[in-house]
């Protein structure tokens, strides 16, 4: 009898789930959006895969596509981004010199809004824009994901950008960084 109530009852036991196995993704990345969370830290990557699939989820509410358009920078492409506006021509679109960006280390994402038809509309639609990223947030701040949004900002309102959130300072980052250390 003690066999059998034993065995009856541990179909009811958790199993633990196998350290390899992924959860389940609800919306599908694109190849962009997967590119540029793969050149993120290895560690961070798991907090955007998640930050990725609210901003899908935000995005079908609104009857928009979401990508992740930035990952990873190189100091040399922070720089080159750095100078437009300034020494070279278009508009100005980072006030971050190459080692005072989040994205040289790995640990920031830039999101942008897409039409159906594959038009960016953070440049021509910018309310809209402003409160789809608004809401993502949101919900990121309800999960309790480890992240920074840059629309909270005071002195330069980012609202596309996403950050891992570190106990580390740029010049700290910028020193591990020279050392090879891990910042994460």
């Amino acid at each position: 009898m003690f066999k059998r109530l034993k065995r009856f009852f541990s179909r009811f036991k958790r199993r633990p789930k196998s350290p390899k196995s992924k959860p389940r993704l609800r919306f599908v990345l694109d190849s962009r959006s997967k590119k540029n969370i793969e050149s993120l830290n290895e560690k961070v990557q798991p907090e955007f895969i998640k930050l990725m699939q609210i901003a899908k989820s935000r995005g079908k509410f609104y009857g928009v596509n979401i990508k992740a358009i930035s990952g990873h920078r190189s100091y040399f492409e922070q720089e080159t981004l750095y100078s437009q506006g300034r020494t070279k021509p278009g508009n100005i679109v980072t006030y971050a010199k190459a080692g005072y960006s989040n994205h040289n280390f790995g640990i920031a994402i830039d999101l942008g809004c897409f039409t159906s038809e594959g038009n960016y509309l953070d440049a021509t639609n910018s309310n809209l824009v402003g409160k789809i990223y608004r809401s993502i947030w949101n919900v990121c701040e309800a999960d309790q994901l480890n992240l920074e949004w840059g629309g909270n900002w005071r002195r330069f309102k980012d609202t596309p950008h996403f950050e891992y959130k570190t106990d580390l300072s740029l010049a700290q980052m910028r020193e591990f960084k020279k050392k090879g250390l891990n910042i994460v």
